[in-house]
């Protein structure tokens, strides 16, 4: 689910903030097709993502933090990616890539709390319009930090173009993540071992985030588990082909999923900032708004865990035989073809 910049942000900081929902690619862009190889779909998915990021470069000063947002979630992608396909690769082509991107990622969310704690603060108000005149003031000094925050990263022309060039730089290597290991050009199998490790890893990690989050509900903990499942969720985006009647509602409940944790984590992110930060508090009616982001977190990590429980039913190996057992082959051709099971 696309966010949008709240209209209280928009109406004082213009310059600095996009003035239209950034949304995600065509979702067809981002699977697998019919009669695509596992690396020919990779190479195309791949390609897509990096335009994305590499197009910050040339972002006008108004399309900046468009680009910044959209920028962040390519990176996510990438990284989902990178791991279906991480025991295919050597280490020195895997851990470099991933901290590279995971590094870009940070950088660029230095901007982004302030902008996240007057988006949250305006859903708490569209639940609670009673919380309208606690928020008011503090909405609006939050967007004043937004625009500074952000213009010491955008203006700064330098780290843009550090940040581009290091996204260059993971994309010429990229070829790596989809060629046979030791090889320049040897694709790699199009057979399910190709991508089933790292699906089953990823899914187990999901799997066991959500165990220790049912213990330890921490922030810490709860972002966790939201980072695995998205991994996950991006995964089965792009393996959707195989199953789309199957695989459609299991994308939909892992998106929800972690929109859930993701609004929980912009909560607890908020509510530790409001308890920590006094020049920005200062003369502003607290009880209230915490109140508020202590009942919301609690419904949300309800609903994700009652989600999770139902996702997460299924062992690491049951899962890994259900996808698996989706991998047909076409009957009339000897490529090996993932395709809808007919």
């Amino acid at each position: 689910m696309a966010r949008t910049l709240p209209q209280s942000v928009l109406s004082v900081a213009v310059n600095t903030i996009p003035t239209a929902p950034v949304t995600d690619p065509e979702p067809s862009l981002l699977r697998f097709v019919r009669g695509e190889t596992i690396a020919e779909g990779l190479d195309r998915v791949l390609a897509i993502q990096f335009d994305i990021g590499l197009a910050l470069g040339a972002a006008t000063r108004p399309e900046q933090a468009a680009a910044v947002h959209a920028t962040r979630k390519a990176i996510k992608r990438l990284r989902s990616m990178l791991r279906l396909v991480r025991d295919q690769l050597p280490d020195v082509v895997y851990y470099p890539d991933n901290a590279t991107l995971r590094l870009v990622a940070a950088e660029l969310g230095s901007i982004r709390d302030s902008w996240v704690m007057a988006n949250t603060l305006d859903q708490l108000v569209t639940d609670d319009p009673d919380l309208s005149h606690a928020a008011a003031a503090l909405t609006e000094r939050l967007t004043h930090r937004y625009e500074a925050e952000s213009q010491t990263l955008l203006e700064n022309e330098a780290s843009i173009a550090s940040i581009v060039e290091r996204l260059g730089n993971v994309k010429s290597r990229s070829a790596r993540w989809t060629v046979v290991a030791g090889t320049a050009d040897t694709p790699l199998p199009h057979e399910f071992a190709s991508i089933g490790p790292g699906l089953l890893r990823v899914y187990k990690r999901s799997r066991q985030g959500m165990k220790i989050v049912t213990h330890s509900p921490t922030i810490t903990l709860l972002h966790a588990w939201r980072k695995r499942a998205k991994y996950l969720r991006h995964q089965i985006e792009a393996l959707n082909v195989l199953d789309p009647p199957g695989l459609a509602p299991i994308e939909a409940d892992l998106e929800l999923l972690t929109d859930l944790l993701g609004d929980d984590h912009d909560l607890a992110v908020m509510g530790a900032r409001l308890n920590s930060d006094g020049p920005l508090t200062r003369g502003i009616e607290l009880d209230l708004i915490l109140d508020a982001v202590g009942d919301k977190r609690f419904r949300l990590q309800a609903e994700a865990a009652e989600l999770g429980s139902a996702l997460f039913t299924n062992p690491a190996s049951g899962f890994l035989d259900h996808i698996g057992g989706l991998w047909v082959y076409a009957p009339d051709s000897s490529e090996r073809v993932a395709i809808p099971p007919q």
